[in-house]
């Protein structure tokens, strides 16, 4: 244990081979306390009034929030101040400490009694918060926490540069009193056996019995300003890291301006959404849009149903038609509406959705979908993201038992800042619904975001394939921001999931599709019993001219169907879709099947689950296998969806097949869905069948929504299950919903070809590929953030020219011969 002062005390590490002499700006303790608590004064300052409105906190004093904020940036990280940190991020990164930074700063700030009373009165009521906030901005401190085995440490309250960073406080919080000043160091034990030393376990036990007695006290409105606290306090860290990285010296960078301009400059305008709504109508006449056209086509009018969604003035709307009723362009005339009625400059619009994927792919698909402009589909950030590459933050996963999961830890970390800081000035964003309904798990990348979310009217699409998780969260998010617009869209919804909107938020507001469309007959459901029912089913359509539509439900079933196509039908176009191709071979391979399919010949295109939200095509006979309801209902949306009624067509033809037989007694053939899931299909599926009759959506929505659980949906239990707000002192990440089957990686031909040392954020995401996950992808080597798959393990075949090819796969032994092996 030395008891030397260091020269420095450090936030971060930095490379010193480039920097011999003394760190740089952005790797001081000292001037990363100073940006993180000017970025928390600037987001404040930005959008400190409207994120308080919208979490109804009306009543708070914005100038005590304010303080409280630059309190929490200067808290963070005094707790760095000490030996074990430093020795970290300097010449030992995988040394374990006896105590997190973030609970030697919560230490401090509580126990040390000159401390606390120099600090405290000047933030009142505001002190508790500001430090629970302060000591949760790693998402790891809560009831579990203890100390290490780790030997003794010491903090450096004597090191001028720890003083310097009192006095700084002090004067943005306007203590009446100087700060203390120390002569000494304080020494941190492991337990109460040194004389001279602090017990970390008596110490810690201590501040957890002082923190739930305060807990108890706290009021339900208190407890919202504290989570809205943390992810402000998060946010503003990260931000910090990143612009300080790129500037390297504090002359060159401002976190104020960062804010100002990503958060308060950049935001849609009403004519920005007469542009896109124009371009979409414009392209869903089938003609080129004349250079002096009107915003809209001769004859074009908004149908009714979207009028009144557009109409709504309650701060959430549910939008409960089918397919082919216009959802999206209602929703973009929504937030149209929301952005006039607020006036809001940096008005944001996020629109998500329930599957996985890529923000960046999601958004082409609706980009497309609207006729969206360039301008609007790309960040315009004023920071190089890249260079927080370079100094990837170990403090995250120190304390992780096993070395590769902390590195695998800290990339993943890596990669949600990046991509959530993107997101500051990106005014329209089509993501997933776990990028903000993960803010009620202490998500990361949504704390990130937090943010850009607050500024921003958003959209909730096909909230019926929520899971169970997912939708309390839902419940959560609407019952903790009642002042935020947001709407709610679905094709249909059980009686117990609405029953729990309504109880969350009674001023729910309801807008019914276009009954015309609703109940306009567009299936014929059929159960095969045996595989020669359905291929003859096949044939009888390709004779037809007819474009066939088969969605399997797992990639290796789709991938089989593909060949056994290719082989019964080989004067037919067939194609193969799924998730395991690399991004950009699936963006080009994306366009190309809906180009094909919407041609005149006949097609057949085998798909996965990807089909249910980001295909826009209309099959003339659809073949799925029997999965979840929710899933059942998004795959027929894709059948006979050009029907409508001032151009009927007939009922198309729909065969839902039983799962394949169980290949060994490890398979599970209902993955990914549970035996549950089915079980309500196939009762589902005999209700429509005894109907008897061609099926409209209503009949599917109808259907539905007579299934019940048993039991109403536990509201109280989705919010105690918020632990972003429900967690008090504590702060640790819970679910969003249940954890993936899949990992992104690299393929090692790209990375050989590639040739460079450093890739771009946007390589990365063009050669990305998701493959199922196996334990032994732990142990490969990384590029970027990503993991580098040998080929010898994992197959690729595609070929970019004819758009043939089957994706990704494991190798379990030698490689089929016509796969090619990049």
């Amino acid at each position: 244990m030395s008891t030397a002062l260091p020269r420095y005390l450090l936030a971060k590490s930095y490379p010193q081979t480039k920097f011999p002499q003394q760190p740089p700006d952005y790797a001081l303790l000292l001037q990363h306390n100073r940006d993180v608590a000017q970025a928390c004064t600037a987001l404040v300052e930005v959008i400190g009034r409207l994120v308080l409105e919208r979490a109804g906190l009306t009543e708070t004093d914005i100038e005590a929030f304010k303080k409280a904020m630059a309190a929490v940036g200067w808290f963070e990280d005094l707790g760095k101040a000490n030996s074990h940190f430093q020795a970290m991020v300097t010449k030992a990164p995988q040394l374990i400490q006896l105590l997190r930074h973030e609970t030697l700063s919560g230490l401090l700030l509580w126990q040390n009694k000159a401390l606390r009373e120099c600090l405290e009165p000047a933030l009142g009521d505001w002190f508790v918060l500001a430090l629970w906030a302060a000591m949760g901005h790693h998402r790891k401190f809560d009831c579990d926490t203890q100390a290490s085995a780790a030997p003794a440490l010491t903090v450096w309250l004597n090191h001028p540069d720890f003083q310097q960073m009192l006095i700084e406080l002090g004067q943005s919080l306007g203590t009446q009193t100087l700060p203390p000043t120390f002569s000494a160091p304080l020494i941190i034990a492991p337990d109460n056996r040194n004389p001279n030393a602090v017990s970390a376990r008596r110490a810690l036990q201590d501040l957890k019995e002082d923190f739930d007695g305060l807990r108890e006290q706290l009021a339900p409105e208190w407890s919202k300003r504290l989570a809205v606290m943390k992810a402000l306090g998060i946010a503003a860290d990260v931000a910090a890291s990143a612009v300080a990285a790129q500037g390297q010296s504090a002359a060159n960078y401002s976190l104020d301006t960062f804010v100002r301009q990503t958060l308060g400059q950049v935001g849609l305008k009403a004519a920005d959404f007469d542009q896109l709504i124009g371009e979409w109508a414009w392209k869903a006449t089938g003609q080129p849009r004349p250079s002096d056209a009107p915003q809209l086509p001769p004859g074009f009018a908004f149908r009714p149903f979207q009028c009144e969604v557009a109409a709504s003035e309650r701060f959430v709307t549910l939008a409960c038609a089918g397919c082919g009723s216009g959802k999206s362009l209602a929703a973009y005339l929504w937030a149209q509406a929301w952005q006039r009625r607020t006036g809001q400059t940096n008005f944001r619009l996020f629109f998500c959705l329930p599957t996985t994927g890529t923000t960046t792919e999601h958004f082409k698909d609706y980009a497309l979908e609207a006729g969206l402009s360039a301008a609007l589909t790309h960040s315009r950030s004023t920071v190089d993201l890249k260079a927080l590459a370079e100094t990837a933050d170990q403090e995250s996963d120190v304390d992780a038992s096993n070395a590769e999961r902390a590195a695998q830890r800290a990339l993943d970390d890596l990669r949600d800042k990046i991509e959530a800081l993107s997101l500051w000035d990106t005014p329209l964003v089509v993501t997933t619904a776990d990028t903000v309904l993960g803010l009620m798990a202490n998500a990361r990348r949504s704390l990130y975001a937090f943010p850009a979310i607050a500024l921003s009217a958003i959209v909730f699409d096909e909230i019926h394939a929520f899971d169970d998780r997912l939708f309390g969260h839902l419940l959560a998010f609407l019952r903790f921001f009642p002042r935020q617009p947001v709407l709610l869209m679905t094709a249909s919804l059980p009686q117990h999931r609405l029953a729990a909107l309504q109880k969350v938020r009674p001023d729910l507001q309801i807008v019914a599709g276009p009954a015309e469309y609703e109940q306009l007959p567009r299936y014929k459901l059929r159960y095969p019993s045996s595989p020669e029912e359905v291929w003859q089913a096949v044939a009888d359509c390709i004779a037809q001219g007819g474009k066939v539509l088969w969605v399997r439900n797992r990639v290796e079933w789709a991938n089989e169907t593909y060949a056994d196509c290719r082989k019964r039908f080989p004067q037919v176009e067939v194609n193969v879709y799924h998730s395991r191709f690399r991004y950009k071979d699936r963006s080009r391979l994306h366009h190309y099947v809906i180009g094909k399919f919407k041609g005149k010949d006949a097609q057949i295109l085998v798909t996965t689950q990807v089909a249910e939200m980001s295909l826009d095509l209309s099959a003339d006979l659809l073949i799925t296998d029997i999965a979840s309801v929710p899933a059942l209902i998004q795959r027929m949306g894709r059948a006979n969806r050009r029907s409508t009624p001032q151009h009927p067509q007939p009922p198309r033809p729909v065969l839902v097949c039983p799962l394949p037989p169980q290949a060994n007694e490890r398979d599970n053939p209902a993955l990914p869905y549970e035996a549950e899931d089915i079980a309500t299909a196939e009762g589902w599926l005999a209700h429509l069948l005894a109907l008897e009759k061609p099926l409209s959506q209503r009949d599917l929505a109808d259907a539905f929504g007579s299934l019940s659980p048993g039991k109403d949906f536990d509201v109280e239990q989705a919010w105690k299950a918020a632990c972003f707000v429900s967690g008090g002192w504590e702060t640790r990440p819970g679910m969003t919903r249940s954890e993936g089957y899949t990992v992104n990686v690299i393929l090692e031909a790209d990375w050989k070809a590639y040739g460079q040392s450093e890739p771009g954020r946007d390589w990365l995401i063009e050669h990305e590929v998701a493959i199922p996950f196996r334990p032994e992808v732990l142990r490969w080597g990384t590029v970027g953030s990503r993991r580098l798959a040998p080929a010898e393990r994992v197959a690729y075949d595609f070929n970019p020219e004819t758009k043939k090819g089957t994706g990704a796969r494991w190798v379990s032994a030698q490689p089929a011969t016509n796969c090619q092996i990049l």
